[in-house]
């Protein structure tokens, strides 16, 4: 897969995407309790709070697709992330509650 250039994604062009190579990396940067109600498979877990300890644990050369509740937290990850030298860092609008409204409503809202 072709890196990604913009720095957001609506959760549509992630599903595509997601679906032509399933071994993208999409950073799930919710708590603990969040990630128990609603998760997608696959997706890598770092908790807003370990970004800081745990960041190298990214592939740099990779897009690195973040995701929240709704988009407000993984656009501050994101923009960390890019200060740190990660320039592939993408922000998925609407997060796991847009995820769980337009893709997958098998995935509970809260």
């Amino acid at each position: 897969m072709d890196l990604y250039k913009s720095s957001e994604i609506t959760v549509h062009q992630l599903n595509e995407l997601r679906e032509e190579n399933n071994k993208i990396q999409i950073l799930d940067v919710r708590e603990d309790t969040e990630r128990d109600h609603a998760h997608i498979k696959g997706t890598i877990h770092m908790k807003l709070s370990e970004i800081a300890s745990r960041f190298t644990e990214l592939d740099k050369d990779k897009n690195i697709f973040v995701m929240c509740h709704t988009g407000t937290r993984s656009q501050a990850v994101c923009k960390w992330l890019k200060a740190q030298g990660y320039e592939n860092c993408v922000n998925v609008l609407g997060g796991i509650d847009a995820w769980a409204a337009l893709i997958d409503r098998n995935i509970r809202r809260y």
